[in-house]
């Protein structure tokens, strides 16, 4: 709820691409925002049939990592936890600039801060833990380097977000208990090193 928020507040009314859009969820949510949102991916989870049935949003499925857009399709794109699972980052992010509109911006959430403490419980434990991790320098050198102007790179939840994926009632009616909870503990001391993940806003230059 939060991430949707975000954009159509930086956007306004415009054309959103949701790369990497899995059941549908972010897109779905964008769309209630009153944004034209085209969602993404590389396999069919299913979306068109699911959460996006009934919708205006168009729901694209095709192999990486060339998009089936025109360049300067998109005045925004969406990537929530996608960035760090492409076999080829530099690649992904030449065609996500590629695809925006000069000065459109790029939101990233989720992407795995290599302190986090889920990260090093996942390792500890053997359990789900993320290959790809990134430091808040490189973070930001990632963006950089492909071309990208960083506005801002913040802590990103304490909490972990990706239980209730396919759950979006669940998630709109923890939203702000969540939300509450993950901002005061990103206040304390300290603990903001520890996040789960970054969030990456930055633009195309023009």
């Amino acid at each position: 709820m939060a991430i949707a928020g975000d954009v159509a507040r930086a956007v306004g009314r415009g054309r959103v691409l949701d790369w990497g859009a899995g059941w549908g969820q972010n897109a779905a949510l964008l769309a209630a925002h009153g944004l034209s949102v085209v969602a993404y991916d590389v396999e069919d989870k299913g979306a068109a049939r699911g959460l996006l049935a009934g919708t205006d949003v168009a729901y694209v499925v095709r192999p990486g990592p060339r998009l089936p857009f025109d360049d300067g399709a998109f005045d925004a794109v969406l990537n929530c936890g996608v960035l760090e699972h492409v076999d080829e980052p530099p690649a992904a992010l030449a065609e996500l600039r590629r695809v925006l509109v000069p000065g459109g911006r790029l939101f990233s959430y989720h992407l795995p801060n290599r302190d986090a403490w889920a990260e090093w419980l996942g390792r500890r434990l053997g359990r789900f833990h993320h290959e790809r991790t990134y430091a808040e320098a490189e973070a930001v050198a990632l963006f950089e380097d492909a071309g990208f102007r960083v506005a801002g790179c913040r802590p990103f939840h304490v909490l972990p977000r990706n239980v209730w994926a396919q759950a979006p009632a669940l998630a709109a009616w923890l939203a702000g208990p969540v939300e509450a909870v993950d901002a005061g503990l990103l206040r304390v001391p300290g603990l903001r090193r520890l996040a789960t993940a970054w969030a990456v806003v930055a633009s195309r230059p023009d």
